[in-house]
């Protein structure tokens, strides 16, 4: 009797969704404007950083872009200034470490304001098999891959929740549902 409810359910959402796809396909979603609103991204400096940040560019957001790599950093922010942002601040930040998050955030509430859209894309990717990897290495992917989302997350969310406006956007990797081998 479960399995039966089960695949059930399972059909009627399959449908719903099936339904749900085929009408936003037709009627496009209303965008949301983010012209103004405050924009940071971690790991800016490169990669699909880089390309959000152009975008958010392009729709005329404040930028603050953070990455451990300075003159990435200044690539970007000069690119982004081409495709029409005329607010764009850059920050060194080692998401590594604690302390380098939150004292960046308070240098960005101090000196850009609060943040609208925070955008946790920094990331480490070792290429290495897990018992190939230093432990040292383990620890830092541990703590930028995981840890400097809560971090940036409890700098920056309670304005959020203050003004009851916000979104936190966290990008993130198949390969923490699907084992790759070689990434440790």
């Amino acid at each position: 009797m479960n399995f039966f409810l089960e695949s059930l359910v399972t059909l009627f959402l399959s449908l719903y969704y099936t339904l749900e796809a085929l009408v936003l396909l037709v009627v496009p979603v209303r965008r949301k404007n983010v012209s103004g609103e405050i924009v940071l991204v971690s790991g800016a400096g490169s990669g699909i950083g880089r390309h959000l940040a152009l975008e958010f560019a392009r729709l005329h957001a404040t930028l603050v872009l953070w990455d451990i790599s300075e003159e990435g950093n200044k690539e970007t922010a000069r690119q982004a200034r081409e495709k029409g942002a005329s607010r764009v601040h850059t920050y060194i930040c080692d998401c590594s470490k604690q302390t380098s998050v939150y004292e960046v955030a308070d240098k960005v509430k101090k000196e850009v304001g609060d943040v609208s859209i925070l955008i946790n894309n920094a990331g480490i990717v070792t290429g290495k098999k897990f018992m190939e990897s230093p432990d040292a290495l383990l620890e830092k992917t541990m703590e930028v891959n995981s840890l400097a989302h809560f971090w940036t997350y409890k700098a920056f969310l309670p304005a959020m929740i203050a003004s009851n406006h916000g979104h936190l956007v966290s990008i993130a990797s198949t390969a923490g549902l699907f084992p790759v081998n070689g990434l440790a």
